[in-house]
């Protein structure tokens, strides 16, 4: 009877020794215990290279030389870095950064038609450009929709800003010749851009439209002269 006894108060003693434990170590609601951490706002970044080739014009060409006439746009390429910030939804901040430049090809106004082979007469082809390099740094606001789960279309659009690196009327058969026009072009541009692209995995390609907004001429007579061109810009982020 004393074991029996004995026993009950060591079972008693021994549950009581074991329950608080219990108590304390019993696992939360599985539910709760499985259930993802809310993430706090991320936001995303991305960053690349991107070059491509532009055509470019200008206003005016006989406010930078008197004895010149447009003939032609000038193909340039374009290449730098981008950086894309992730906003609200499917809107995102796109600051790049690019070495570009602007120009027109120009022929001589009194130059004499040339005689083509069906007897008709032609204007001769351009034999100098105007050309003005640029360090530019657009600032797009950047809209995308994705159509597959590595593909995605965007909008782009905003302003660039842009500093003279130099600007020269140089040959078209030799480079080499040129002419310093520093002294007649602004240090400073501002434009605006507009465009829409796809981007693949890492792959990305748009095409805009680069409007300008100042007179880049230092003497804007006897008019403004404003840079503008057509771009197609293709690529990778890292």
């Amino acid at each position: 009877m004393a074991s029996s006894r004995l026993c009950i108060h060591i079972a008693l003693l021994s549950f009581a020794a074991i329950a608080p434990a219990a108590a304390q170590t019993a696992p939360a609601d599985p539910a709760a215990a499985t259930a993802p951490a809310v993430p706090a706002t991320v936001r995303h970044l991305d960053y690349g290279v991107r070059f491509g080739p532009s055509f470019t014009t200008l206003t005016s060409v006989d406010t930078i030389d008197v004895e010149a006439a447009a003939a032609a746009f000038e193909p340039t390429l374009n290449f730098g870095g981008f950086m894309t910030i992730g906003l609200a939804g499917p809107w995102s901040f796109q600051p790049e950064v690019l070495f570009a430049a602007k120009g027109q090809r120009i022929r001589d106004k009194d130059a004499r038609p040339v005689i083509t082979i069906t007897g008709e007469p032609k204007l001769p082809a351009a034999d100098r450009v105007i050309l003005v390099r640029y360090l530019e740094f657009p600032l797009l606001l950047r809209l995308t929709k994705r159509t597959h789960e590595n593909t995605s279309v965007f909008l782009i659009g905003g302003p660039a800003y842009a500093f003279r690196r130099n600007a020269v009327i140089r040959e078209v058969i030799d480079s080499g010749k040129r002419e310093d026009i520093a002294d007649l072009v602004n240090g400073s541009s501002l434009s605006y851009i507009a465009g829409a692209g796809l981007q693949h995995r890492r792959w990305l390609v748009d095409a805009r439209i680069t409007k300008g907004m100042r007179n880049i001429a230092s003497d804007p007579t006897p008019a403004a002269v404003k840079a503008s061109a057509f771009s197609v810009l293709m690529g990778a982020r890292f």
